[in-house]
């Protein structure tokens, strides 16, 4: 390698001048990361590094995992406002913990109700029956939903009115406690192909049911069994 060359590489992105990347290399990174870490640090960097944070960035916004971080509720809150935002009503998949309330679900269905196929509850307790039932009836296009230890819409109702709203669902996750019979809401599901219920009390008749009503059911997991209709 002459002097000349070795002064080039030396000069260009990787002697540690990240803000010269390639746009598509910064967004396949920002892509992996989440949106916690993005709004709280790597979207601040540089100007090139917000330039790459396309709408393609922000198809999936995953909130989830932040119990390391010292963030407060509050905070999520608007931090999810932000990254619903630049996805520019193409957000694709939406999963949240804790912090979600009605709000939130009405901002994502306000703006991405043409293109949310994907949603995950955990733990959000101050979601209402009410305001889920607002958020699935407008967002039709649902794949994919998961719904675990929410127990204001672990409901009969809830899981009815999504059969009915969402006829392209095809994968259903329920965790926690229901009352009994609740889960026969299930069976308006009609094309689900997955389902699983952890820590639910399903009984035989339920997923008796529900496999009648749900013919491309392939698999179902309940506790620790699972069935192959």
């Amino acid at each position: 390698m002459d002097l000349e060359t070795h002064a080039q590489l030396a000069s260009g992105p990787s002697a540690g001048n990240w803000s010269e990347l390639p746009h598509d290399i910064l967004t396949s990174i920002f892509v992996k990361l989440g949106a916690i870490e993005i709004l709280m640090g790597a979207g601040l960097m540089c100007h090139s590094w917000l330039e790459a944070m396309l709408p393609d960035s922000w198809r999936s916004v995953d909130m989830e995992h932040y119990s390391s971080l010292k963030i407060n509720e509050y905070d999520l809150y608007h931090m999810a406002q932000v990254a619903i935002e630049r996805s520019c009503g193409q957000l694709e998949a939406f999963t949240g913990k804790g912090f979600v309330i009605d709000e939130i679900l009405q901002y994502i269905s306000d703006r991405s109700s043409t293109s949310i196929k994907k949603l995950g509850l955990v733990s959000c307790h101050a979601v209402t029956k009410e305001g889920f039932a607002q958020f699935i009836t407008q967002c039709p296009l649902l794949e994919d939903l998961s719904l675990e230890y929410c127990e204001q819409i672990n409901a009969h109702e809830t899981y009815e009115v999504t059969g009915k709203a969402c006829v392209h669902l095809k994968h259903f996750t329920l965790a926690g406690w229901c009352k009994r019979g609740a889960a026969l809401g299930i069976a308006a599901m009609g094309n689900l192909q997955n389902l699983s219920l952890v820590r639910i009390d399903v009984e035989n008749d339920e997923l008796a049911a529900i496999i009648d009503s749900c013919p491309h059911l392939e698999t179902i997991c309940a506790g620790l069994r699972q069935f192959c209709p």
